[in-house]
């Protein structure tokens, strides 16, 4: 009987220091979530403006969530009577976080890792063609962003947009897409109470 007993306790013993064991992600707790209309303005290369939006489980300083963005346009880049239409889309994963996010004006920095296409479509007496070229898309951003009020924020920032994959064959190429761009992100939701 006290052999079990000794047993039981040594068991129970064992179990709560594997229960103070500290993990990456021990603290990590959701505080809220938030939906974000986004845009994107070329600051080197004249090209147009993109617009979109994403959203994001808040998770302590940390938000991860999706995003998806497409270009008003990239006429610039025409170079043929033939092209009617040159632009882009795409859409992926958003991350990001916040530095002492209880302040009124924060460190805000994000990044976007996403998949779309450069879409053209040329138009030839009548006849219209549309191509999609698959590309892939990173943006890192960094700057500020203020506290309006509890549930919305804004963010300006500074970014690269980096494009790969386009097909040179159809006229044009990654540098033509990828850019350092500015940025404004208008963030709407629940941000927890807490500072951190």
């Amino acid at each position: 009987m006290r052999k079990n007993l000794l047993i039981a306790i040594l068991g129970l013993a064992s179990f709560s220091l594997f229960a103070q064991h500290e993990t990456i992600f021990n603290r990590a707790r959701v505080v809220g979530g938030f939906g974000a209309p986004i845009t994107e303005i070329g600051l080197g290369n004249k090209l147009n403006t993109s617009i979109g939006g994403g959203g994001g489980l808040v998770i302590n300083s940390f938000f991860i969530g999706g995003y998806g963005l497409a270009s008003v346009d990239f006429d610039q880049l025409i170079e043929s009577d033939d092209v009617e239409i040159l632009d882009i889309g795409h859409g992926g994963f958003w991350l990001g976080a916040t530095f002492k996010p209880h302040k009124i004006i924060h460190a805000y920095a994000s990044g976007r890792i996403g998949w779309g296409a450069v879409n053209i479509e040329l138009k030839d007496t009548g006849q219209t063609f549309s191509d999609l070229d698959k590309i892939f898309v990173m943006t890192p951003e960094i700057g500020l962003e203020l506290n309006l009020t509890r549930w919305f924020r804004v963010a300006g920032t500074i970014g690269y947009r980096y494009v790969s994959g386009t097909n040179e064959a159809r006229g044009y190429k990654d540098d033509d897409f990828s850019e350092a761009i500015a940025g404004i992100t208008l963030r709407f939701g629940w941000f927890g109470w807490r500072r951190n």
